[in-house]
């Protein structure tokens, strides 16, 4: 068969004729990025067009810089590609594209109106050809229900935000809570706490999921410029530190870009309108089997509003006061003889570790909101309460594994540090 270098292919037709070079047009739907070392670095596409839509067809890339692999932005994002041949891939046929004689451009919603590329490839050129097959195929790009699939292999480690409007069920913990002063709990996954100018762009209710990256991963920014879009991330792993879930990426894990109209989309939009009418800022689980215990705890002003622990790390106003269902999950000083010894300006003092599904903060115990709390010092009732405030089971020792109780609390914000006030254990 002999080719048009001006023309262009349907997959269907290209993928018998093996060494033979096509220019072919076709949606992304998934996308693969891998380190081959210090010479190459290596993608695999998996695009569909009008012609071929039940089977995904490979095509491989390979450029001398990463920046030089195509990054996919978005779903529904369509790829030009000029001058590459047709192989056989473990007895499955692909497109080989060389990075001496072939190109490709890549192109969204915006980029199609004027056929202006947001990415290309050295020495592409569009041709006529190419608008063509991209104009007759408009209807086909614009309603097909595509996504993408984003993997990458690399050197430094990122991390990803996600919410999907829902909450994190409760853990169980197993610190050592007598290292507490020496080795607090950490507050959250990453390694320094952020700002909170980017905090307020977190939502305030449902749990932001950490995902970092393994360390082999490179560049891995480059892929993510925007936020607030809907995607799906498979081969994610999740894993436990610090009593806290995060998830993790490897080698064959993706990201899959996803429309706003998608049904899963939908149902998790639809599922969260439901919950906030009927729950408020309750925890979406805060239902048998996993039910919360505010009974256990009385709050004297009734007018305080219900809010998150994120709507107080972010809340724009001093001296803020919430209330919320929090559970304690360290105390320090972990010793309740030590709790009964006054500091500074003859104040009893204690720091308490609360954490809802959206943030983990410290708070403090102090003077008479302490003892309003615990309803006395008597140390041996107070070395009880704490116990059951930490979840530790009876009989057991403090490296144990706990299930702290949820409890109804006030807590106070005065531009310097958090106290937990107008609240009694009962």
């Amino acid at each position: 068969m002999s080719t048009n270098r001006n023309t262009v292919t349907p997959i269907r037709d290209a993928l018998i004729w093996i060494n033979l070079n096509f220019n072919l047009v076709g949606i992304v739907r998934e996308f693969t990025s891998l380190s081959l070392g210090i010479l190459d670095y290596f993608s695999l596409l998996r695009i569909v067009d009008e012609s071929c839509t039940d089977k995904e067809f490979s095509v491989h890339i390979f450029t001398a810089r990463l920046e030089d692999l195509p990054h996919v932005k978005s779903y529904k994002d369509y790829i030009v590609l000029h001058n590459i041949k047709i192989k056989e891939y473990k007895g499955e046929p692909c497109a080989s594209f060389d990075k001496r004689y072939s190109s490709f451009a890549l192109f969204n919603e915006t980029s199609f109106v004027n056929f202006k590329p947001y990415q290309s490839y050295q020495g592409f050129c569009l041709q006529q050809s190419d608008m063509g097959v991209m104009t007759r195929t408009r209807n086909f790009f614009a309603t097909f229900p595509s996504s993408v699939d984003i993997e990458e292999v690399s050197r430094n480690v990122w991390m990803l935000f996600v919410w999907d409007r829902n909450d994190t069920l409760p853990l169980g913990l197993d610190r050592n809570l007598n290292d507490e002063e020496q080795n607090p709990l950490s507050l959250h996954i990453e390694q320094t706490q952020l700002q909170r100018q980017i905090l307020s762009q977190f939502p305030c209710v449902g749990t932001v999921l950490r995902v970092t990256a393994i360390e082999a991963h490179e560049n891995f920014g480059l892929y993510f410029k925007s936020s607030g879009q809907w995607m799906k991330i498979r081969h994610m792993t999740c894993d436990v530190e610090y009593g806290l879930r995060y998830g993790l990426l490897h080698h064959s894990s993706g990201v899959r870009y996803q429309s706003n109209s998608d049904n899963t989309v939908l149902q998790c939009i639809r599922d969260f309108d439901s919950r906030v009418g009927t729950q408020g800022c309750m925890p979406s689980w805060s239902t048998p089997p996993y039910c919360l215990t505010g009974e256990h705890v009385v709050v004297d002003d009734e007018i305080i509003p219900f809010r998150t622990l994120m709507d107080l790390l972010t809340h724009p106003q001093i001296d803020a006061i919430i209330k919320r269902f929090v559970c304690v999950v360290a105390i320090c000083p972990s010793q309740a003889k030590d709790f009964c010894i006054p500091v500074g300006s003859n104040q009893y003092r204690m720091r308490l570790t609360l954490e809802d599904p959206t943030a983990r903060i410290h708070a403090l115990l102090c003077g008479e909101n302490g003892i309003k709390f615990f309803g006395g010092f008597s140390i041996d009732d107070l070395a009880i309460k704490m116990e059951k405030l930490l979840g530790i089971p009876d009989n057991e020792d403090r490296g144990s594994l706990r299930c702290p109780p949820w409890i109804n609390c006030c807590i106070n914000w005065n531009s310097t540090v958090y106290h937990m006030c107008r609240t009694m254990l009962v």
